[in-house]
């Protein structure tokens, strides 16, 4: 039971991994260097690898009941991460396009400036609720207990 239990855990640790190093720790590292954009997507790259081996492993059946629920469960939380993503991408493409109409090139980049902030502020938001809903099923993951809502899938 103790290897079911730790198997079952991972998958939030990997979630919570990736929370709290590519959306909490990197980014603040790579404010201060002159090559933003670049570590950013780099950082978005890596982020997205982790999600997608972990859709991998929420889809494979031969696991346990109880390992299986758990990174079902981490596959939602990564779902709502991307949702998170895509507001961003979609506030960040508005800001974009309001600048590109405009005629001074300076309201160009103020606009741009102003819409990146408000467009990290959904990516924010999903990263801080999801990483204290993970803690709380990591708990439950260790305890060996299932989730409550682990009949939806």
């Amino acid at each position: 039971m103790k290897s079911e239990t730790k198997r079952a855990a991972t998958a939030h640790e990997l979630l919570m991994m990736n929370l709290s190093l590519f959306h909490l720790l990197v980014p603040v590292a790579i404010l201060s260097s002159g090559h933003i954009a670049l570590f950013l997507t780099l950082a978005l790259i890596a982020s997205m690898v982790i999600i997608i081996w972990i859709a991998r492993k929420a889809k494979q059946s031969h696991n346990s009941e109880l390992v299986q629920a758990h990174w079902q469960l981490a596959w939602r939380r990564c779902r709502l991460l991307l949702i998170g993503y895509a507001i961003s991408a979609v506030i960040m493409l508005l800001g974009w396009g309001l600048g590109v109409m405009q005629i001074d090139p300076k309201m160009y980049g103020i606009l741009l400036v102003v819409f990146s902030r408000i467009a990290a502020v959904p990516t924010i938001l999903v990263v801080l609720i999801l990483f204290v809903l993970s803690t709380s099923s990591l708990s439950q993951a260790r305890h060996g207990e299932l989730p409550a809502n682990s009949m939806r899938e």
